[in-house]
């Protein structure tokens, strides 16, 4: 009987988040409850536990853990000085003030922030943890203009840039810790929980400048795989799990869920410089595409369109731009491909216009979403030879330049460094288009010389790659469990205060 509940949870899962969670926001429902909570009312809970997985054999240090639930677990236990809301904003949290001056980012701290041995943080400490996050990969990216790291006084921190980046904030994310802990297996914290000594839950930090008043703890179970965190999630054993949907998506999660817009963004690289490829043909391209297709079929729904590599989410100086039309016949003849071969294929200065489409056979999304692109030119008889190859292979072609198109993903900094997408690099591809124009706007935004909607119609039109979609993880809740709760990708206990 036990068995038959089990796969009877899993059905019901599957089934309800297939339904509920394809696309967009889904409202959280239902009502949560831990077993030590307090009844009022049939059915019905007040919520003053929180039961979330972690894997016991990794660590909860936030610079060395390697699995996603520690990472999130972690960040209870450690602040930032900023945190991105859910359209990416900064908001202060350790941090009173961000101010910019030419080059320089200074940051003023709060005095009221203390660790949990209730000494003060300083700005010795913003310092230490920040040369820290440099140097883990998990933080590095965010430091990649960061030329020195300063501390004038005990409540200042000066960050010195290699040029000027009105975005940076949005890179002071990475967890403060206590000056020479950070080697320790769970270096000193200030964040707004504490761990107890049994190693299995956390306490509210009292000494946090914003108190937790609504919870009494956070409860660490060992729910196992992925596979066995889902089944926990149905089963009601976890209150909620994340998912980043990296591999293979497990279906049986939940039966409620927020998605959450990560900053991966999957993009089709073109090697313009060995075809001589103009931007007008890389629009062209673009506009053929069928991104929903690839969100639909591909990712699940699990995914938001992208025409530009700038999320829409990121400023509202972006407004999200009508799709361009589809190419006819009078701009194929612009580009040389007007005419067509007994088949139906397009010439290009006489001979079928093939285009060779690598893709990392290991990702099965990729591989389903690279057969979706190639339907699409080909529909528009551009054909398409699809080459799917192990990612040590597919690595290496891309950086030898040996490709005419690849479906690739990157993972975009918070402070919208794009230099790697728009310029050519070893990583993403020697072939990408250098456009000097495109390369002076991206500067002046940078600066605040210029105003982003001006980079985003720069991109739209120079496309050194073309934006797919950006991928979306998934906040799983159990069926009894309710909260007013806000995910986001760099913490999904963003307002657990509210819960």
């Amino acid at each position: 009987m036990g068995d038959l509940r089990r796969l009877w949870a899993v059905f019901l899962a599957f089934v309800v988040l297939l339904s509920g969670c394809g696309g967009g926001e889904v409202p959280v429902s239902g009502g949560a409850a831990p077993p030590s909570s307090s009844a009022s009312g049939e059915g019905t809970r007040v919520l003053t536990e929180v039961r979330i997985p972690w894997e016991p054999e990794d660590s909860l240090n936030p610079f060395t853990c390697s699995s996603l639930q520690n990472y999130y677990a972690a960040g209870l236990l450690y602040d930032t000085l900023v945190a991105l809301d859910m359209v990416g904003a900064p908001q202060n949290r350790l941090a009173q003030e961000v101010t910019f001056d030419g080059s320089l980012c200074i940051v003023k701290l709060r005095t009221d922030g203390r660790f949990w041995d209730g000494s003060p943080v300083t700005s010795q400490d913003v310092v230490y943890s920040a040369l820290t996050a440099r140097e883990a990969s998990r933080f590095s990216a965010g430091f990649a203009g960061v030329l020195e790291i300063t501390a004038p006084d005990n409540y200042t921190v000066v960050f010195s840039l290699s040029a000027p980046d009105r975005y940076f904030d949005r890179c002071l994310t990475f967890p403060i810790v206590k000056a020479e802990t950070a080697a320790d297996p769970l270096p000193v914290g200030s964040g707004r929980f504490l761990p107890r000594e049994s190693g299995d839950s956390f306490l509210p930090h009292g000494q946090y400048y914003e108190p937790i008043t609504n919870l009494r703890s956070v409860r660490l179970v060992d729910a196992g795989t992925l596979l066995d965190q889902g089944m926990a999630v149905a089963e009601g054993k976890i209150d909620l799990m994340y998912t980043d949907l990296r591999g293979a998506a497990d279906l049986s999660l939940g039966l409620s869920c927020r998605q959450v817009v990560l900053s991966n963004l999957l993009y089709l690289g073109v090697n313009s410089q060995r075809l001589g490829l103009t931007a007008e043909f890389r629009t062209a391209f673009s506009s053929l595409l069928d991104r929903e297709a690839v969100i639909r079929r591909a990712y699940r729904g699990y995914a938001a369109a992208a025409e530009s590599p700038i999320k829409q989410s990121f400023s509202s100086t972006t407004a999200a731009a009508d799709a361009p039309p589809l190419p006819d016949e009078e701009l194929f003849a612009s580009l040389g491909l007007g005419e067509r071969d007994s088949e139906g294929w397009r010439l290009y200065r006489n001979r079928p216009f093939t285009l060779r489409l690598l893709v990392n056979q290991d990702n099965p999304d990729r591989v389903s979403a690279a057969a979706i692109v190639r339907e699409s030119f080909q529909a528009a008889g551009i054909r398409i030879t699809l080459e799917t190859l192990p990612f040590a292979e597919y690595s290496l072609r891309i950086a030898e330049g040996n490709y005419d198109l690849y479906l690739g993903e990157v993972r975009v900094p918070g402070n919208l460094d794009l230099l790697s997408l728009i310029s050519p690099h070893p990583a993403l591809g020697p072939g990408c288009a250098q456009d000097e124009e495109l390369l002076e706007i991206y500067r002046q935004v940078k600066a605040g010389e210029e105003e982003l909607s001006a980079l985003d119609a720069a991109l739209r039109r120079s496309m050194p790659v073309i934006p797919l979609a950006y991928r979306r993880g998934i906040a799983a809740l159990s069926p009894d469990f309710s909260a007013n709760m806000v995910a986001t990708e760099q913490d999904i206990f963003y307002n657990i205060g509210e819960w």
